[in-house]
């Protein structure tokens, strides 16, 4: 479902191959998407349409990308006119900005100080409870991929950090691949954190311990449910879903 702050024209949808859809029902100013079992993983189909005359902007563009596992059952699109948005997309830009300085300055900040143990200690890491890890699930994962289903994944807590570490075993059958986006989403499906990632080399055919560790900033209050982990890679061209994903409670 698609819901637009600016109406839209009648008969204003034009989406590629449309017939695989069951329904595409269009109202004043919402979309509704039912895609059938003909869509494969993989898929990328072109989605345009036009707002009513007058309009800032005239229309919008979309590509549909079909993902199994995931998908955003509500997706709001704000169009304000470009007079209307600068002022707040200015500020959300330099308070981006500003969090990216503090968190290089952060780490600045722990590469030039201590390492190992001494270096968690001393920023604050970990306390007298240490670090939590806990052996995720034999079942990752859960959708077809590149991964051998021999899967090593371990989850970690500390007072203010999750992580989760996964021994890659490649499947076989593909070109190397590197993760560089991994998202955690909850039970509802939606988006609950982006997590920092970091890998030892890429994966390719006959790999079977390559180390990528995942990793954000977290309360020990937070994240204490199940989740759903989704990487992609930077073409975006292919995605691996792992689940269950547990963080320990301290």
């Amino acid at each position: 479902m698609l819901l637009f702050d600016t109406p839209l024209a009648r008969d204003a949808v034009t989406l590629e191959e449309r017939e695989r859809f069951h329904r595409v029902v269009l109202a004043e100013d919402t979309l509704v998407l039912l895609p059938s079992d003909k869509l494969q993983e993989g898929t990328r189909l072109r989605l345009t349409l036009r707002y009513e005359d007058g309009s800032t902007p005239r229309e919008a563009s979309f590509l549909l990308v079909v993902t199994p596992g995931h998908f955003d059952a509500q997706v709001e699109i704000v169009s304000a006119s470009p007079s209307v948005r600068d002022e707040p997309s200015k500020t959300a830009q330099l308070q981006g900005e500003l969090l990216r300085l503090r968190e290089e300055n952060a780490r600045l900040r722990a590469e030039k100080g201590p390492t190992g143990l001494t270096g968690l200690l001393a920023a604050g890491l970990i306390d007298e409870q240490g670090l939590l890890g806990d052996t995720l699930g034999r079942d990752l994962p859960t959708a077809p991929s590149i991964l051998s289903h021999d899967i090593q994944a371990q989850a970690f807590r500390s007072i203010s950090r999750v992580a989760v570490a996964i021994v890659l075993t490649s499947a076989g059958g593909h070109s190397p691949w590197t993760a560089s986006r991994a998202t955690l989403t909850d039970a509802m499906g939606r988006r609950a954190r982006e997590l920092r990632v970091w890998q030892s080399k890429p994966l390719t055919q006959g790999d079977t311990e390559v180390l990528l560790v995942l990793e954000t900033e977290a309360s020990s209050r937070e994240l204490q449910g199940t989740y759903t982990l989704e990487l992609r890679d930077e073409k975006d061209s292919r995605a691996l879903i792992l689940r269950p994903v547990r963080f320990p409670r301290m």
